[in-house]
Order: structure tokens, then C-alpha cells, then sequence
């Protein structure tokens, strides 16, 4: 009997009597006794590992003193994730693949365990043994179990065997080399109720040429409801508290509705004592998204790359300098407003903050040469009426259009009507063949030119 395990399904656990089963073995700390069909009692001596096979180890062995037979019990052979199967001629013992791992032979009125029956590599006869497809897998530089499997089923490759995988195989190197985060799960509903009632911010820069007016950041600011946008240039980070406190105070100002929470990242220029003061004099809720995690303030991030590719392609079409940067970034802005549409509501951004739809008759094209008008009272009879500019935009606060002039090298806002005019497409490409880079002027600038400009306003950005 030294060398027959039996099944039962009556006994407590796995047990033998024999020391020479064991790979492995720990003595038990407590006493613990295993009472016999004649009412007899054997010691727990310790409880380890019995390996009966490359396909079935036993696992919580106990070792009882005394006891003259190996069992093997039914229901923790189910806990271990085998099944058992009874059936009249065909008793067996199945793995989670259903792959043979014993049979089951009668002995007298009870089932031995037999492991002969899968002895030898024979046992499978579509798929090598599990080593063989971590071996593949190595070889050919860790290459997916999913597409090494299909790749060994199909033949088009010589040697390779046909390779079945197991269930949830991990490579540690893979995990280490391939690991990627995980998908955020996009949103597919309006969240917020009312324009104002949350409010999306980030910074954008340092960029590497300093604006026309010495700005090297960008604060850009998305309200949750209707996706509009609000760009404001600082020369120092810190400048950005300034700006969100008097659009908060403005939004409070303009609407009769609370606002609720704004919503940053970690930042320094977000996360410090004014804000927090700021936000709980009135009442706001500041929420951060987590540590190197942009997609949960993806709102504003997705407008900042839109932004700033509309910006890109702005500069680059009449290769206007960098140093104009900001000037594209607020055109892109202005017209992000009017002609994006906010999803799930299918109307503008404009409208859904003003109540009324946008006009695009008056926008221009970014980097265009233009004619600025003179306004001067005492002009030179002979002398020219208008100053040769280039078109950067919009004016934030009136309505203007923004200007560089070329001679005073100077961008002012004028007025949109009579002041400016574009050239017509002809005209410009001949001028363009014949002056391509129109930023530097002919001759050197007047220090007087742009009290001639009066009553237009300079301001740069």
C-alpha cells in the first residue's frame, strides 16, 4: 500500500504515511490529530508538497504518523482546480484545460490513482509541452502568446511547432518592456449643466522665442458646458492666478448661476496658497487631475494641441517669424469659437456662451500684406495715405483688427472699416514674387512714423 494513492472523498484533506512522497515539508506548529476508521489516532507531523507526476502535485499534504495509506481527496483536488470525472470504464482526473492529468482504476471497493496512462510526451497530440512555447516565445524575441500560437497553427514558417498556450501566461520581461497605460474611457454626455458651472485650465511653455511683447506662456482656459475658449499670455508663470480670478469675478458678474469647481493639474502656477484662499472665499471646489495623468484634464489639453497646430500652420504658410506666436495663437482662439461645433449639442461655442450665431464676414486671412490708412491731420500733400502692414488678427477687447507695420515695426489695432485693405490674390502673389520676405522693411524705421498713426493704438503681445 506504500506505493498506492486511493481516492476518497470522505477524509479531511490529503494525507499519507509515508516521509518519502515529499518535495517539500514543514512541521506543524500546533497540535493536530487525524482520527481512524477504528476509532484510532495518528499525529500530524507536518504538511508539505506531493509531486505524483509532471502533471499532478498535491498541495497542504498532511503527514500523519502511523497512517498506513496515501489518500487523495476528491474535494480539495476540486479546490486546486482539477475535475474528477466517474463514469463506468472511464474514471479520470482532468486540469482546467481538460487535458488528462490520471486515471482512476477500481481497487477492490474504491479508485486508485493510476499514472501510467500519461506517461511519456505522447499525452498531447496537437501542442507540445507547455515549456515548449516559452521557449518560442524567447527565441523569437518575445513575440505575443496569442500571435506565436496562431503563427505555429498556420505552418508558414519551417520547424516551428504547432503550440497550444496556457491560460494566463505572464512574461515578466514583457510586462516590464511592453507595459503601456491604459485607455481612459471617453465621455459620452454633456457633464455640467449651465455655462461656467466648471471650468478647465492649463499652461502652455515656456516657448522658445519670447512673443513681440516679451510673453513666454499661454493660459488657456475651456468652459466645461460649451467648450469655449479663453487664451491670455503671461512673461511669468505666476501671472496666472491674476487672469482666472477676474474671469471667475466675470462669469459671477455675468450670470446668475453659481459656478462650482475649476479643474487643473498639479502645477505650481495652479496648486498654491492663493488659489487655495481664492477658492474657498467663494466656495469653489479646485480639482486636479492626478500626477502625470493629462487625460483627466483632457478637455483642455485636446484644445491646446488645436490651438496650437492652428497657430503652426498660421506662421508656417507665409513664413511669418516665430517671435509672432502669440498673435497666431489668439487668431486661432477667436476663431475656434465660432466655427467648432460643441459635441452632443451640435451648436457653436459661440452660441451656446452668447445665445446668438457667430458672423464670419468680417475675419481675414493670418499673415496677409495689407494698406493701413492714415488718420493724421496734417499730412503732406504729396506725402503717401497709407502704411504698408501685415494682418496678425483679432483685438480681445474691441472690435479691431491687429496690425504689424512694417516701417515702425510696431502690430497697433485699428478699426475694421476704411482703415485696412487687403490685396487682392493677384496683386499679392506678383508683390510676394517680388518682395518674398516682407518683414524687413526697405529702410530703417522712423521714430516719428507712428505719431502719424494717430489716433491708432500700439499694443503688442
Amino acid at each position: 500500500m506504500e506505493d498506492v494513492w486511493i481516492m476518497d472523498s470522505g477524509c479531511s484533506r490529503h494525507m499519507t504515511g509515508h516521509r518519502k512522497w515529499f518535495s517539500s515539508l514543514n512541521p506543524v506548529s500546533t497540535k493536530e490529530y487525524i482520527t481512524f476508521g477504528d476509532n484510532g489516532q495518528g499525529k500530524v507531523i507536518g504538511v508539505g508538497s506531493v509531486s505524483l507526476s509532471t502533471k499532478l502535485s498535491l498541495r497542504e499534504v498532511a503527514f500523519v504518523r502511523n497512517l498506513g495509506f496515501n489518500l487523495v481527496f476528491v474535494s480539495q483536488l476540486l479546490d486546486e482546480g482539477y475535475e474528477v470525472r466517474f463514469k463506468k470504464g472511464a474514471c479520470c482526473v482532468l486540469d482546467a484545460r481538460e487535458t488528462l492529468v490520471c486515471s482512476l482504476l477500481p481497487f477492490g471497493q474504491v479508485f486508485r490513482v493510476d499514472l501510467t496512462s500519461v506517461s511519456g510526451p505522447a499525452c498531447c497530440l496537437v501542442a507540445s509541452p507547455s515549456a515548449d512555447i516559452w521557449k518560442w516565445h524567447r527565441r523569437l524575441g518575445h513575440l505575443s502568446f496569442d500571435l506565436l500560437v496562431r503563427l505555429s497553427s498556420m505552418g508558414l514558417i519551417r520547424v516551428l511547432p504547432k503550440l497550444r498556450a496556457e491560460k494566463d501566461l505572464v512574461c515578466h520581461p514583457c510586462r516590464h518592456g511592453k507595459m503601456v497605460a491604459a485607455s481612459h474611457i471617453p465621455v459620452s454626455q454633456v457633464m455640467t449643466s449651465y455655462p461656467g458651472e466648471l471650468l478647465h485650465m492649463d499652461k502652455v511653455g515656456p516657448a522658445r522665442v519670447a512673443s513681440v511683447n516679451g510673453k513666454w506662456y499661454v493660459l488657456l482656459v475651456v468652459d466645461d458646458f460649451s467648450w469655449f475658449l479663453w487664451v491670455f499670455f503671461m512673461e511669468f508663470k505666476d501671472e496666472a492666478f491674476g487672469f482666472v480670478r477676474d474671469l471667475v469675478l466675470r462669469f459671477r458678474n455675468e450670470s446668475h448661476k453659481a459656478m462650482r469647481a475649476i479643474r487643473s493639474d498639479n502645477g505650481g502656477e495652479f496648486r498654491n496658497s492663493r488659489f487655495e484662499n481664492f477658492c474657498r472665499d467663494l466656495g469653489l471646489e479646485h480639482q486636479f487631475s492626478s500626477p502625470y495623468t493629462p487625460p483627466q484634464n483632457g478637455v483642455v489639453e485636446r484644445k491646446n494641441r488645436t490651438l496650437v497646430e492652428m497657430a503652426r500652420t498660421k506662421l508656417d504658410e507665409h513664413r511669418t517669424p516665430r517671435r509672432f506666436w502669440a498673435e497666431a495663437v489668439n487668431t486661432a482662439c477667436y476663431i475656434a469659437n465660432r466655427i467648432f461645433l460643441r459635441a452632443f449639442l451640435g451648436k457653436t461655442l459661440y452660441e451656446l456662451r452668447f445665445g446668438r450665431q457667430p458672423s464670419v464676414k468680417h475675419l481675414r486671412a493670418f499673415g496677409y500684406k495689407c494698406f493701413v490708412l492714415k488718420k493724421a491731420r496734417h499730412l503732406d500733400k504729396f506725402e503717401s495715405r497709407c502704411l504698408d502692414g501685415i494682418f496678425l488678427g483679432y483685438a480681445s477687447s474691441s472690435r479691431a483688427f491687429r496690425v504689424w507695420i512694417l516701417e515702425a515695426k510696431q502690430v497697433v489695432e485699428i478699426e475694421p472699416l476704411h482703415q485696412l485693405q487687403l490685396l487682392p490674390p493677384f496683386l499679392r502673389a506678383q508683390m510676394m514674387k517680388e518682395d518674398p520676405c516682407p518683414w524687413l522693411p526697405p529702410h530703417s524705421p522712423n521714430s516719428k512714423l507712428m505719431q502719424r498713426l494717430d489716433p491708432l493704438r500700439t499694443q503688442g503681445r
